[in-house]
């Protein structure tokens, strides 16, 4: 069965995780991606290295594309990139700030040349403002957003960047629906997925104002202002910020529980829930189970009840509290390391990894398209070496033969041969 980008052109220049992530969706849709790498190839070719040229970061964010390396300032170099761009569906960018203008490769640029682009394009804080000038990347975002795990020590940064892959599947939403949008009209778009926007959106349940509730955050943030000059702590900053708020949802319920032999995840948000684990694990919490009730110290009693729920967690081993949750209908799991999801029985019976199979390195294992579709299914391609289609791509943007070897004389090009000699 063929995909549902099957046809489809698009042209990528991006590095890093946000717009190649969009890309490698589109490629095992089956579009036909071209990445343009510089010399030296993206950045993640050489993060956690295996071989020259080939990182583990770059496998995971650039499988089945087309890979072109060049040095995009040469002139006949840029032309060609610009006739590519003047014949793609799509146009993936997140160059500099100032860059794409600097190249022609602009969205202004592109559709003088392809008014049916759809022209998607990552940056870090949007494209209006005092900071859309500045270049930015998740931990930075993490930071200004507030994403980062608060901690009463300080906050502590998410170790995967979320923010990058919240963007990537946003901006490969948008471009469908700007596909959608041009089948019906004609017309090709414009679309931006700025990172503070996505780490906003990851923060959706935090990020709701009702002034007669929350009118508390004026003041949080006046105090924000100075609080550390005047040798606050986080500590200090977690506790005033609490006793602003008007309520506190009890963590007890919804959070890890150490247990007798491990820790597990447990999610019994809903007040349904609540009373089932109030009932199994015998304890009192009347915020719960008399609705309208509230404390007197609001704080002191969502401590008391999380003290009475982890204190039951901790008599009994993990095993004992899977079977009694998941026989009541409620949310639990165990704490474990991501590397147990390779030897999982529910990865396995899903296919939610996948095995390509790498030119050199041979089978690989990766994380499958997250999207299962019955009729145009996502299949998982093997990445390239840097410039594997070098040749090929400049020859189909119109360059002759004698044109691109004296290119690869000069050394604005390049292709890399790699061997398992290489890796050994």
């Amino acid at each position: 069965m063929s995909g549902p980008f099957d046809g489809l052109k698009v042209l990528e220049l991006g590095r890093f995780i946000a717009v190649p992530v969009c890309g490698q969706l589109l490629a095992e849709g089956g579009a036909d991606v071209i990445k343009v790498e510089d010399l030296d190839g993206d950045q993640t070719r050489h993060n956690g290295p295996i071989m020259p040229f080939e990182g583990r970061q770059y496998f995971n964010k650039n499988r089945g594309k087309r890979s072109i390396s060049v040095r995009i300032t040469e002139p006949e170099v840029l032309a060609a990139i610009q006739k590519l761009a003047a014949a793609a569906d799509i146009v993936l960018a997140n160059f500099r700030p100032g860059m794409s203008e600097s190249l022609g490769l602009d969205y202004e640029s592109v559709r003088a040349m392809n008014p049916r682009v759809i022209y998607g394009e990552n940056t870090a804080y949007g494209l209006e403002g005092p900071m859309a000038p500045l270049a930015g990347m998740d931990m930075a975002l993490q930071a200004l957003t507030g994403l980062a795990h608060m901690t009463e020590t300080g906050p502590e940064p998410l170790v995967n960047p979320i923010i990058d892959y919240a963007a990537a599947m946003l901006m490969a939403w948008g471009v469908s629906t700007a596909l959608y949008h041009r089948e019906r009209t004609g017309h090709g778009q414009r679309l931006n997925v700025a990172l503070m926007h996505a780490a906003m959106f990851l923060e959706n349940n935090q990020l709701t104002h009702v002034e007669l509730l929350d009118s508390w955050r004026g003041e949080f943030v006046r105090y924000l202002k100075h609080a550390f000059a005047d040798g606050k702590t986080w500590a200090d900053v977690i506790e005033h910020r609490e006793t602003l708020l008007p309520h506190k949802v009890v963590r007890a319920y919804y959070g890890f529980h150490a247990t007798k032999d491990g820790t597990v995840g447990v999610a019994c948000n809903a007040r349904t829930q609540r009373l089932k684990l109030m009932s199994l694990l015998g304890i009192d919490d009347r915020w719960t189970s008399e609705p309208g009730w509230m404390p007197e110290d609001a704080h002191a009693h969502a401590d008391y009840v999380y003290r009475q729920v982890a204190t039951a967690f901790a008599q009994q081993p993990t095993a004992h509290w899977i079977a009694a949750l998941e026989e009541r209908g409620l949310p639990i799991a165990p704490v474990r390391h991501s590397d147990q999801l390779f030897f999982d029985e529910q990865v396995k019976a899903n296919n939610f990894l996948a095995e390509v199979e790498h030119e050199v390195l041979g089978p690989i294992k990766v994380v499958a398209p997250p999207l299962r579709m019955t009729e145009t299914p996502l299949a998982p391609r093997p990445p390239v070496s840097l410039g594997k289609n070098t040749r090929e791509i400049l020859a189909e943007a119109g360059l002759g033969a004698g044109q691109i070897d004296g290119l690869f004389a000069r050394g604005a090009v390049r292709e890399v041969h790699e061997t398992l000699e290489d890796l050994l």
